[in-house]
């Protein structure tokens, strides 16, 4: 049975820099319009340009303050586009998983950052923090992303040190602020103290980091991993709910649920006319969208031009949830997806 695939493809599968570090060459997204002039390109360009800083990162003060540049960038591009950012966000072409990962959850972050009333320079270090939070354990993370066997024990200490590594990078970084440093360090503390690596509790973790922590864990359910498939949005949010409901702040979560609903932009559904669509608004709550836009027909073959269908129409009623197969051959077009949402 094929992966599940709740958020979309940037590029179709197939492109060998799917595959992770699979090479440095750049995807052209935008079928021949200038580089430059749509949100979808810039997306992927911003994501290239962490791409490029974290490869190069050697704690200096320029990075720290290309890093300021970048998710400036970034958080001002998912204000003014928060839907086909949150679509898109956890597929875009990078060489890491792990870092795709990292560029998600900043998204995911800043848009409930938002949703929580936290000040635009709250927001500025979650991202800062999230982009930033694996920063010595890229590689090794991506070993573990495509690892089916047990951790060993090297492994393990490594991944319990890294929030303490990647904050003491920062701080022999000149011009990295305290506040970055903290969140960072703090991403993996837990409101019930089982966290680490300090144990903290409650109110003793900085809410940036209780921002993050949340983020992280939805983008990291509805992202397929070798060991299981991805969650469909609402059984993440169910999943926050039960298990993880301890380890997370509980405003941070409502409000997550509230922003995202069990549609969030990005979700791939199959209507009662066996055409998949894709989700390009919120929905809050439990109800569906009043629209999504088509992108394979009944047969499974790319609608050569996407269109918004009517889902309180009899023939676009949402039956499930669904996703695009692994293997499929082509790419709708995402350009004219978003354009029409």
């Amino acid at each position: 049975m094929p992966t599940p695939q709740p958020i979309l493809h940037l590029v179709s599968a197939g492109n060998p820099q799917e595959s992770g570090n699979a090479g440095r060459s750049r995807p052209d997204v935008h079928s021949g319009q200038h580089a430059s002039s749509t949100p979808l390109v810039r997306l992927q360009q911003l994501a290239n340009e962490f791409d490029e800083l974290v490869e190069g990162w050697s704690c200096t003060q320029h990075d720290v303050e290309s890093t300021h540049g970048l998710v400036a960038r970034l958080v001002d591009h998912t204000h003014v586009y928060p839907e086909m950012c949150l679509g898109m966000a956890g597929r875009v072409v990078m060489q890491s998983p792990a870092m795709r990962h990292a560029f998600h959850v900043a998204v995911v972050a800043v848009l409930l950052g938002e949703a929580m009333n936290l000040s635009v320079a709250q927001q500025l270090t979650i991202a800062r923090a999230a982009l930033l939070m694996n920063l010595p354990s890229f590689m090794l993370q991506d070993d573990l992303l495509n690892a089916r066997a047990h951790l060993s024990m090297g492994q393990r200490i490594n991944i319990a040190r890294h929030p303490l590594l990647a904050s003491e990078l920062l701080a022999h970084s000149k011009g990295a602020d305290i506040q970055w440093i903290e969140a960072v360090e703090q991403h993996h503390e837990s409101m019930d103290g089982t966290g680490y690596p300090h144990g903290l509790s409650g109110q003793d973790i900085c809410v940036e980091a209780r921002v993050i922590k949340a983020a992280d864990i939805w983008c990291a359910l509805v992202s397929t991993r070798p060991t299981r498939p991805a969650k469909y949005p609402h059984d993440a949010i169910q999943e926050l709910l039960t298990r993880e409901r301890m380890r997370l702040d509980m405003s941070v979560l409502a409000t997550l649920r509230r922003l995202l609903g069990n549609y969030p932009p990005g979700t791939l559904v199959r209507l009662a006319s066996r055409e998949i669509g894709v989700v390009t608004n919120f929905t809050h709550g439990n109800g569906g969208p009043r629209s999504v836009v088509a992108v394979l027909n009944a047969t499974g073959e790319v609608i050569g031009e996407p269109a918004l269908r009517d889902t309180t129409r009899t023939a676009n009623i949402i039956r499930s949830y669904t996703y695009i197969p692994s293997h499929h051959p082509k790419a709708p077009r995402w350009e004219k997806v978003w354009s029409l949402g």
